[in-house]
């Protein structure tokens, strides 16, 4: 079998005309019929395959470009003489530059299973149903023209009612598809885009002429939408081939849409200042039935909490109401799940087995791509839109190991952070909220310092670590703010003295759920937030945060007080409280309650993004 490779990609066998001249050769010598029967049925059967939608549809055109060397792929839309507003179109072209067919290859290709790529391990294309499912799920009628180069134009049209007339004469249906030398309508010639198909050596061109299905099909049929719709479906179908490919809609070019939006090229990159953290993840080979080898690579990234806000200085990941989302929302919420590529154009968005993506999860973002070759093991439909994973691969793809994905670990591990990451933006923002402004515990603590009698000052020891702690703050801060260190040291120093108690965060892994420091004249209590204290007692009710703080304060004036023996005491034995709290907490609040509230609260900020309106 000739094939040429593809230099850019490869993996990515192009059809070539020696492969279709071997193939047409091949079906001569079966004679007529070619084992396809175009009866009333079977025919009213093809057109309802289920395409999830026209973009769908329209991939598997857009899908045969590219097998065939295409460049460039425009999708243009015609409008009869009276359609005046042209709100609606009255046909669609797909037009590309590939390689093009050979006259009686139409012919084959216009047939279901007509198609010199039967059982191909590699490209897009495997059972010749793509090209006549997908145009008969739109039109009732359609005519592909195609050129190779140095030759002509020629066409075949695909009419339905006229082969459900022809199907019990072969010799009737030969001629109805018997291609013909044809040119493609000016109209589409003469495209108002970047593929000039008047000086391309070789092309295809496949004119859905009778939409009667789209225009049965709600939201797709006024051309403004289907363009919009189609835009942004390509971008995410084919995100990884653009560029050097192109993929034109009504005169604009697809741009790349990557639902991980790690792609810097990638619409909505660039939306705000805040961007999606590329994680670390597995590449793994697997040996199929047939003793041949494919490989399984994923990608994962954990958005922020505030990724998809439209106002980031007054976005609380605990309070969705009346928050506007910026226009990342859209793409989150609809891929949501594990997104599955194939020879890396995406085909589906699954749920996994061992767990449920919810509307908290939309930050959390996973792709498997998987070599051709493993088909068996993906379960991928006809109609290249839907994936069903076998077992054995699945068992492949949670666990660790050599051979494995280890996605159990990843989602655990994702969903950790993610919580941790809320539950620092949370802490900040409130801090910032209350900034000048003494908090309840504070004022509970300074007004209740005449009750608590004489204590020794604090030791030579003590005295230079709270300097220290005082100085690396003041240089903190003028980093980030550019003042001189000086000047930040002497804000810190009265900031200090008059206010003597203050509540930070910070996460420290496998740290104390609490940890008491000096800064100046100031004792602090930092509170951890990846400690499950955090997120299960002191986040839970905002009401008896102060409570809490309270408490604290009592217990890391004490420790801050201690010295020598005492003071070690105290240390250590924070981190066994906090050993043993985290354990005890683990078992008295499940972290699926905690999955459930944040859901909820997603749950709440669609909602508010279906009333309010996203920014612009």
């Amino acid at each position: 079998m000739s094939t040429k490779k593809n230099s850019k990609d490869p993996a990515m066998t192009i059809d070539t005309i020696e492969r279709q001249q071997k193939y047409v050769a091949e079906q001569a010598k079966k004679g007529k019929g070619l084992g396809v029967v175009f009866a009333d049925a079977f025919l009213r059967g093809m057109r309802d395959i289920g395409y999830k939608n026209p973009a769908w549809a329209l991939c598997e055109q857009v899908d045969n470009a590219f097998q065939a060397g295409a460049t460039t792929v425009a999708l243009r839309f015609g409008y009869a003489a009276d359609n005046k507003g042209q709100t609606k179109p009255d046909t669609i072209a797909i037009c590309d530059n590939g390689n093009g067919m050979i006259p009686p290859m139409i012919s084959f290709a216009v047939r279901w299973g007509g198609t010199d790529r039967e059982g191909d391990r590699v490209g897009f294309g495997r059972y010749g149903y793509g090209l006549p499912s997908s145009a008969i799920s739109m039109a009732k009628r359609y005519t592909v023209y195609s050129k190779t180069a140095g030759a002509e134009w020629h066409a075949v049209t695909v009419d339905i009612e006229e082969l459900a007339e022809a199907s019990g004469d072969i010799d009737k249906t030969e001629k109805l598809l018997e291609a013909r030398e044809a040119s493609p309508p000016v109209w589409v010639l003469k495209g108002k885009d970047a593929l000039d198909l008047s000086k391309a050596k070789s092309g295809t061109v496949v004119v859905l002429e009778d939409l009667d299905r789209l225009r049965s099909t709600p939201g797709w049929i006024k051309s403004e939408s289907l363009k919009t719709k189609l835009l942004q479906h390509f971008g995410v179908v084919y995100r990884h081939w653009m560029p050097p490919r192109h993929v034109i809609v009504d005169g604009d070019v697809t741009q790349v849409v990557d639902p991980l939006f790690l792609m810097e090229h990638g619409r909505h990159f660039d939306e705000t200042p805040v961007k999606a953290e590329r994680l670390e993840t597995r590449t793994f080979e697997v040996e199929t039935s047939r003793g041949t080898k494919g490989m399984v690579t994923i990608r994962a990234s954990l958005l922020p909490p505030h990724f998809q806000a439209a106002d980031l200085e007054n976005f609380n990941p605990d309070d969705a109401r009346g928050q506007k989302v910026n226009k990342r929302h859209a793409i989150m919420r609809e891929y949501n799940g594990l997104l599955i590529c194939r020879e890396r154009r995406q085909i589906d968005c699954v749920t996994p087995p061992f767990t449920k993506f919810q509307n908290y999860d939309m930050n959390v973002k996973i792709e498997i791509d998987f070599d051709p070759e493993l088909d068996e093991y993906f379960g991928i439909t006809t109609a290249k839109q839907q994936i069903s994973i076998v077992d054995e691969m699945w068992e492949k793809l949670k666990h660790g190991g050599k051979g494995g994905g280890d996605l159990i670990a990843l989602v655990k591990s994702m969903r950790r952070k993610f919580d941790q990451l809320k539950d620092e933006f949370a802490a900040k923002a409130e801090s910032a909220s209350k900034e000048g402004q003494p908090r309840p515990s504070v004022l509970a603590m300074e007004e209740s310092e005449k009750f608590k009698g004489k204590r020794p000052p604090p030791s030579p020891a003590q005295h230079n670590d709270a300097q220290k702690n005082l100085e690396r703050a003041a240089q903190r801060e003028a980093g980030k703010t550019g003042k001189p260190k000086e000047a930040a040291l002497k804000e810190l120093e009265e900031k200090t003295t008059k206010h003597r108690w203050e509540v930070c965060f910070d996460a420290i892994p496998e740290g104390p759920f609490y940890r008491p420091v000096r800064l100046g004249e100031q004792k602090q209590v930092i509170l951890n937030t990846d400690h499950p204290f955090y997120a299960k007692i002191y986040n839970v009710r905002p009401e008896g945060r102060a409570a809490l703080e309270v408490l604290l304060f009592v217990l890391a004036e004490r420790e801050l007080e201690s010295d020598g023996d005492a003071e070690t005491f105290y240390k250590a034995e924070r981190q066994r409280w906090s050993e043993r709290l985290r354990h005890a907490l683990d078992h008295l609040v499940h972290d699926q309650a905690l999955v459930d509230k944040a859901s909820a609260v997603a749950e709440d900020l669609h909602a508010n993004a279906q009333t309010a309106p996203s920014a612009n």
